[in-house]
């Protein structure tokens, strides 16, 4: 088994500044990256004028293809390197952790705000509890930046 690098991101431009360098360090270390995107918690039923118009797992199933397609979309940046898609529904700092335990990957890479003071207090940040939370190294890349590959 090769070593497997897992890469979250929200669907924003900034997360994917994560992308560059975790491309450059798996061609080094010959990994695999492991795309992963959390959405919301599934819903139980789109309800309008009290009829159901869409069941949970119609529209878990559209969801879960809309992310797909952008991770495939992300992943094409990442020429030369193996990637594996995932998407997961619910708290994205369990499942992140989650993902990593099961899918036992070496390292987690993610784009970070870095947030200090009030703002950090306020928002939180995702990756600072991932890191807190496991116990698998975890690689930060300031949200939005740029890094050449």
């Amino acid at each position: 088994m090769g070593r497997k690098i897992l890469v979250p991101l929200d669907g924003s431009a900034g997360s994917e500044a994560v992308l560059p360098t975790v491309a450059e360090l798996a061609r080094a270390e010959g990994a695999r990256i492991r795309l992963l995107h959390v959405a919301p918690p599934r819903v139980d039923a789109v309800v309008a004028a009290g009829r159901v118009v869409v069941y949970a797992d119609q529209e878990s199933a559209r969801i879960e293809h809309e992310l797909l397609d952008y991770l495939k979309k992300a992943a094409a940046s990442l020429r030369g390197v193996e990637v594996e898609p995932a998407v997961r529904f619910g708290d994205p700092v369990k499942e992140i952790v989650n993902e990593a335990e099961s899918a036992r990957v070496d390292l987690i890479a993610m784009a970070t705000h870095r947030r200090t003071g009030v703002r950090r207090f306020l928002k939180g940040s995702v990756a600072e509890r991932v890191e807190r939370a496991t116990s698998t190294p975890v690689l930060l890349v300031r949200y939005g930046a740029r890094v050449a590959a």
